[in-house]
């Protein structure tokens, strides 16, 4: 039987003024799902206009979240099209693939447009 050791080998030592270890909201999973949840923005700081209730700065950080996604698969669907227009048949998309580009698509445009209206 072995014995596991009292730390795990990848553990940090958390100082305060550790700047190669940023801290706990920052570097582990659930700090920053914590973040996102709290109305991180794209960028990953919190939405930048304090001036606006807690709720609306969260939809708007939404917002900007989903419309970089729907960018990046709007860009993908972009090059399956390109690739369809030049490539052999064997290097193209799977039909099921491009049909789920799509659907992220509109999903993603659907949690746009009912987020940036004001509540």
């Amino acid at each position: 039987m072995t014995r596991r050791p009292p730390q795990a080998p990848y553990a940090t030592s958390d100082s305060v003024n550790d700047d190669e270890n940023p801290g706990a909201d920052l570097s582990t999973f659930l700090g920053c799902l914590k973040r996102i949840r709290d109305g991180e923005g794209a960028d990953g700081m919190l939405w930048p206009d304090s001036d606006l209730p807690l709720g609306r700065q969260m939809a708007l950080a939404r917002v900007e979240r989903a419309a970089i996604g729907l960018m990046t698969v709007t860009e993908m669907l972009h090059a399956a099209e390109r690739c369809r227009l030049v490539a052999t048949p064997e290097r193209h998309l799977d039909e099921g693939v491009v049909e789920g580009l799509f659907f992220a698509c509109r999903g993603l445009a659907e949690l746009v447009c009912r987020d940036v209206r004001p509540e």
